[in-house]
């Protein structure tokens, strides 16, 4: 029986922005996982560590940004209402650990992935092994300070049991 296509995603800085630090071939995996990832344009701009070439090299499909008809959310940049933009009108899975973002794109429904929990469906779609996994969520918690140690725990306990 052929495999279920995995719906289209969308992925925020925050996520290109770790993995292109610990292991960007972290990337081409999540490509891989979910046959097409977007990256809008002005969110490209802000992964400083990915180039527009390398990004497509990497399989990242990045689109223009739309300059009109973004929702108005208070609590949200102008790259934020742009990938909940994309949540909305594509129905794309947004990758993203910004909690403000992640609460919009479930309120109107959206479905969110948190980066380490990327991670893990690489690791149970057997893409990378679960010693990868761990060297990059341990190396994405030295630099990133919103991975806490708890964070790093929980997500090393839900690891053990894949």
């Amino acid at each position: 029986m052929p495999k279920k296509k995995k719906e289209a995603a969308i992925s925020d800085a925050n996520i290109l922005i770790d993995y292109a630090a610990v292991d960007e071939d972290l990337i081409r995996e999540m490509v891989v996982y979910w046959n097409k990832v977007y990256v809008p344009d002005i969110i490209l701009h802000e992964v400083r560590d990915l180039s527009t070439e390398r990004a497509m090299e990497l399989g990242l499909t990045i689109i223009q940004t739309p300059l009109v008809n973004l929702p108005e959310r208070a609590k949200l940049s102008f790259q934020d209402r742009t990938c909940l933009y994309f949540v909305m009108a594509e129905k794309w899975v947004c990758i993203v650990n910004d909690v403000p973002l992640r609460k919009e794109c479930l309120k109107v429904g959206g479905k969110v992935v948190w980066g380490l929990e990327m991670l893990l469906l690489l690791v149970k779609s057997k893409q990378i092994s679960k010693n990868r996994a761990k060297d990059a969520a341990s190396n994405i918690k030295k630099i990133n300070p919103t991975i806490t140690v708890n964070i790093l725990e929980t997500f090393l306990e839900k690891l053990d049991r894949t």
